[in-house]
C-alpha cells in the first residue's frame, strides 16, 4: 500500500461492538429444528404441546431432510410468543439446532434486457467465463443501488472523456440547474458561462460532442438499473457529469485535461462552501485515457490535479496502459502519478486473468477490475461490447460512488467536516476488500480484483463505534479502557482497568475476521496496559475489543491512525 502522509491520512479503528438487529423476514408461526438421530419428531411435538402453561398448537409440518433429521414445525403465533417458544425448544436435549424459518428473497438482479450479458456484474459462466468471477454486484445491490447519501446529497461521478451522447436514454446526466443554458451569461457566478450540460475543457463551453467511448464508460459507472432497458451500471441511480477534454478521443492536449479537472473541482468546492446549495456533490472522477510511458516528472500539473481534487473530497479512478508493461519501470500517465487520492486500475477477464494487453506494477497499479468484453451504453440508444482498461476503471469509479450511498449519517458528517481524510478512509476500505487473485499477485498493490459487495458492506460498519474528535490527542476512552495517543501513527497504547489478570486486546477487520491479538501486562488488581506496534496493519477501518476470562468488552471505541 502506498505511504500516506500523517497530515492527511486517517485510519479508523473501532471496537467490535455488534448490535443484534431485529429480524424482519421471519415466517410467522414457523420453526426449523435439527434433532438427534434417534429422536422421534412427533414425540418432540407432543412434548411441546404446552410451554409455560400456554397451549402452543404446535405440529409437525414436514420433514426437510431425512438424512440430517431436519423438520419444519408450525405453531400458533397468536397463542404463544415465538421467542419464548424458540428458547424452550433450544433447551431440549433432543434438539441439536433450532431456529426461526425465514423469507428468502431473490438476489437484487435488475430487469434490464441485456443484464444477462453483464458477466462483470453477475458471472454465471456465460461466454466461457468462470462462474462467480465478478464484482459481486447483485449482493451489493441488496444493500444499496446508489443515488443519495444518508444526508440526502445527490451523488455525482465526473467522467472525463472525449464525448458523450447526452440523449442516451439509459444514462442520467447531471445538469447545472443554477445555469440558464445558452444565454451567454455566467448565471451562478462560478466562472463558467453556460455550463449547463457539463464542460468542454478544449472549447471552454458546455458543447458536448457525441462519442462512443465516453458513452460506454458512463454506462459502466451508472447506466440506469431496473428500468427494463438495456444494461445497468455499477450504480442504478447516479448522476454522470459529462466533461470532455476534446472533440475526439486520444487527440487532445494536456492543458484540456487540466482544465477539465479544474471544472470538476470548482463544482465540488461550490458544493462544499454553500452546504449543497450550489455546485455538485462529486465524489469521484473517471479517467479512461492517458499517456503510455509518461513520466510524472514531466506532467507535474496533471499529477497535481489529483491532490487538488482530493483536498475537496474527490477520489479519481485512472486507467493504466493498454499495453503489457511494468508501469513501475516504464512509467505511465496518469497511473504512475503518486497522489494518494488516485486509484489506479488494470483490466481483468471473466476467468480472473489479467488481460495480457494491459499494464501492471507492484507499486503503481492498485487493483484490477473487469475490463474485457464489457457490454455498456453506446450512442443512439444502442449498446456494445468493448475491451480495455478504459472499461475496467469505471467499475472502480462507480464503486466509490456506490460506497457513499451505503454508510450512515455519521460517515457523511465526518466526510463533510474533513473531506480529504475521509475520502482516503473510503479509498483504503475499497482497496482492503478486494478479491485476491493469482494473476495480480505480486504485480499490483493489492494483488486483487474489485469486490463491490465487500467494499460496500465494509464502509457500512463505520458507525459501529462512538465518534471521537480526530484533533483530540489525549486519547479515546470508554468505561474501563482507553486507547492513546489519538491520533496514532505507529504505536498505540491500550490501558485497561478491569480488575482481573489476563486481559487481551483483539483487532478485527471490517469483515469480522480476527487479524491480531495481544495480552495486556500488569497486576491482577491494578491497571493493565500494552503498547502495540500497529504499523503492520494495512490502512483501513478496524474494530477493537477487549476480552477477559471469556467475557468480551464490547463498548464502542474509535481512534485514528495517521
Amino acid at each position: 500500500m502506498r505511504t500516506i502522509t500523517a497530515l492527511l491520512f486517517s485510519i479508523l479503528l473501532i471496537s467490535s461492538h455488534k448490535i443484534k438487529a431485529q429480524e424482519t423476514n421471519i415466517v410467522p408461526g414457523n420453526l426449523i429444528v435439527m434433532l438427534e438421530p434417534t429422536v422421534d419428531a412427533e414425540l418432540l411435538v407432543r412434548d411441546l404441546e404446552f410451554v409455560k402453561g400456554v397451549k402452543t398448537y404446535i405440529k409437525l409440518e414436514r420433514e426437510l431432510s431425512h438424512r440430517m433429521h431436519i423438520y419444519l414445525l408450525k405453531f400458533d403465533e397468536t397463542a404463544i410468543n415465538g421467542e419464548v417458544l424458540l428458547s424452550e425448544v433450544r433447551k431440549k436435549a433432543s434438539v441439536k439446532i433450532a431456529q426461526f424459518n425465514h423469507l428468502v428473497e431473490e438476489r437484487n438482479t435488475p430487469n434490464d434486457t441485456q443484464f444477462g450479458a453483464l458477466w462483470n456484474m453477475y458471472n454465471t459462466g456465460q461466454n466461457g467465463g468462470t462462474p462467480s468471477v465478478d464484482i459481486d454486484a447483485t449482493e451489493a445491490w441488496d444493500l444499496t443501488t446508489g443515488g443519495l447519501t444518508a444526508a440526502g446529497d445527490t451523488i455525482v461521478v465526473a467522467v472525463i472523456d472525449g464525448g458523450f451522447d447526452l440523449t442516451q436514454p439509459d444514462l442520467d446526466f447531471w445538469k447545472n440547474h443554477h445555469e440558464i443554458p445558452n444565454n451567454s451569461v455566467d448565471d451562478d457566478n462560478n466562472g463558467y458561462v453556460d455550463d449547463y450540460d457539463g464542460w468542454n475543457g478544449q472549447a471552454g463551453n458546455d458543447n458536448i460532442s457525441v462519442a462512443s467511448h465516453g458513452t460506454h464508460v458512463a454506462g459502466i459507472v451508472g447506466a440506469k438499473g431496473n428500468n427494463g432497458l438495456g444494461v445497468t451500471g455499477v450504480n442504478w441511480n447516479v448522476k454522470i457529469m459529462a466533461v470532455t477534454y476534446g472533440s475526439s478521443w486520444g487527440g487532445s492536449f494536456e492543458s484540456n485535461v487540466v482544465a477539465s479537472y479544474a471544472f470538476v473541482m470548482e463544482q465540488r468546492v461550490r458544493y462544499n462552501q454553500t452546504n449543497g446549495a450550489e455546485g455538485a456533490f462529486v465524489v469521484a472522477t473517471n479517467s479512461s485515457f492517458g499517456v503510455n510511458n509518461g513520466q510524472p516528472s514531466n506532467y507535474p500539473l496533471w499529477c497535481a490535479m489529483y491532490d487538488s481534487l482530493g483536498s475537496v473530497g474527490i477520489l479519481s479512478a485512472g486507467a493504466t496502459a493498454n499495453a503489457n508493461f511494468n508501469v513501475d519501470v516504464q512509467g505511465d500517465i496518469p497511473t504512475a502519478c503518486t497522489s494518494h487520492w488516485l486509484v489506479t486500475v488494470t483490466n481483468t477477464t471473466n476467468t480472473d486473468a489479467k488481460n495480457s494487453s494491459c499494464g501492471y506494477g507492484l507499486s503503481t497499479i492498485d487493483l484490477g477490475a473487469p475490463g474485457t468484453n464489457i457490454t455498456s451504453t453506446y450512442p443512439s440508444g444502442s449498446y456494445s461490447s468493448i475491451s480495455g482498461t478504459s472499461m475496467a476503471t469505471p467499475h472502480v469509479a462507480g464503486a466509490i460512488a456506490l460506497m457513499y450511498s451505503a454508510p450512515c449519517q455519521g460517515f457523511i458528517d465526518a466526510y463533510k467536516a474533513d473531506p480529504a481524510t475521509m475520502a482516503l478512509v473510503l479509498k483504503d476500505t475499497l482497496l482492503n476488500n478486494v478479491d485476491p487473485i493469482l494473476s495480480l499477485n505480486g504485480i499490483t498493490v493489492t494483488g486483487g480484483r474489485l469486490n463491490l459487495n465487500k467494499a460496500v458492506r465494509a464502509i457500512q460498519n463505520y458507525c459501529s463505534g462512538v465518534s471521537v474528535n480526530p484533533a483530540d490527542d489525549k486519547g479515546a476512552s470508554f468505561g474501563l479502557y482507553r486507547a492513546f495517543p489519538n491520533p496514532s501513527n505507529k504505536y498505540l497504547t491500550i490501558e485497561c482497568s478491569i480488575q482481573q489478570a489476563g486481559c487481551k486486546v483483539l483487532f478485527y477487520n471490517l469483515l469480522g475476521e480476527l487479524v491480531c491479538e495481544n495480552e495486556l501486562q500488569g497486576s491482577a488488581l491494578g491497571k493493565q496496559s500494552v503498547q502495540l506496534d500497529i504499523s503492520s496493519l494495512t490502512h483501513g477501518i478496524y474494530f477493537i475489543s477487549l476480552k477477559n476470562s471469556g467475557n468480551q468488552v464490547t463498548q464502542p471505541l474509535k481512534f485514528i491512525k495517521n
